[in-house]
Parts: structure tokens; C-alpha cells; sequence
């Protein structure tokens, strides 16, 4: 399992990214911490310049269903892996099909201008109880999930920095619980944080 869960988590940063989650929506996201993070583009930190490799995610909820994406990517290199998700309180369930494996993690967001990196005004932390990992956004980078792919585009206009950061939205595609109980369990963080 520590093999598997190396290999499927090692994929998100280490250039292949997040595969996929699932799970059900909660209803009191401000309460819980979590009301900026579906619909946002999160990225670990400001790139220096177009060649710049940094890690990025999004969970978006489109009428169609949910779809994350993640991975490690600048302006002319892409290494994304898209995955379902789901979301209850702060507890966010992926679902990575490609590696068809499964991983619970705590997740946290918060207005934090002035205690992140200027000029990021939304902060993110993602836990598995041992490890987390942080990702920043601006409050403008909403996707628009009416029109997720003029949006996705819109924010490549006018935020050429994170260009990198946003694959094109896609449908996801539907995996019956009992599927889902079937694959291993996995530990995502070590593919966000991997050792050095």
C-alpha cells in the first residue's frame, strides 16, 4: 500500500498531480472553513517567470458534476492529473482514476491578506493529519461555474501568471460507491509535500 500510495500521490507534485475525489457537499462551508475553496484557483506560490514550476489546484463544481485538478505546471510545461472530489464540512474526499485510488483529507481556507505573501489574500491548507500543505489565491480567481471554460479563459487573459495553473475543465465521469470502496486508501500529502 505505501508503494501504491507513493506512486499515485507522487504524481500531483512531482508532475503528474491529483487524480480524483468524491464525496458529498456540506451545506455550511463558512462555518467549517472551507467557503472559498471549490470554484478557486489555488497556486503554492507566485511563479518567478514563465519557466517557473509550481504547484496548483482547483476543485470545481460545474452543472455537470465535480472535477479537481492538480499538478505542477509554469507557462510552457503542464503535468496536471484531474480526479473527482467531494466535500463535507471540512473533510474533502479525491478520487484519483487513473491510479484508482482514494484518500480523505482535512481541508481548511481563509481570508489572509497581509499574513500571506503579497499579493494573495485567500489562503488554503490541506492535511492529512501529519502533513499539510499550503496554496494561496487572489478573491478574483473564481471560476465561474456557469461558464467554467470562458472563465478558465478569461482569468488566462487577464492573469497571464497563472496560465499554468488552469487545464481546461472537463466531464467527469461517475463511480458507484461500491467501485469506490474498492480501491486502496492513499496518502495524498505525500505526493503534495514529497520528501527531499
Amino acid at each position: 500500500m505505501a508503494k501504491t500510495t507513493t506512486k499515485a500521490l507522487g504524481l500531483v507534485l512531482a508532475g503528474a498531480g491529483v487524480c480524483g475525489l468524491w464525496a458529498l457537499v456540506g451545506d455550511d462551508d463558512e462555518a467549517t472553513g472551507t467557503r472559498n475553496v471549490v470554484n478557486q484557483v489555488w497556486i503554492e506560490r507566485a511563479p518567478d517567470d514563465q519557466r517557473d514550476m509550481i504547484n496548483h489546484l482547483m476543485l470545481v463544481e460545474v452543472p455537470e458534476g465535480r472535477l479537481g485538478a492538480a499538478g505542477r505546471s509554469s507557462q510552457w510545461r503542464h503535468m496536471v492529473e484531474l480526479f473527482q472530489w467531494g466535500l463535507e464540512g471540512h473533510r474533502l474526499s479525491v478520487f484519483f482514476p487513473q491510479e484508482r485510488v482514494k484518500a480523505q483529507l482535512k481541508v481548511r481556507s481563509w481570508k489572509c491578506k497581509g499574513e500571506a505573501p503579497a499579493p494573495f489574500e485567500l489562503c488554503l491548507e490541506i492535511s492529512n493529519g501529519r502533513r499539510s500543505a499550503q496554496f494561496y489565491s487572489l478573491e478574483e480567481w473564481k471560476i465561474d461555474p456557469e461558464r467554467p471554460r470562458a472563465s478558465l479563459a478569461e482569468l488566462r487573459k487577464e492573469h497571464p501568471e497563472i496560465a499554468g495553473a488552469l487545464p481546461p475543465v472537463a466531464t467527469p465521469v461517475q463511480v458507484s460507491a461500491e467501485e469506490l470502496a474498492s480501491f486502496g486508501e492513499a496518502d495524498l500529502l505525500s505526493v503534495l509535500l514529497p520528501e527531499r
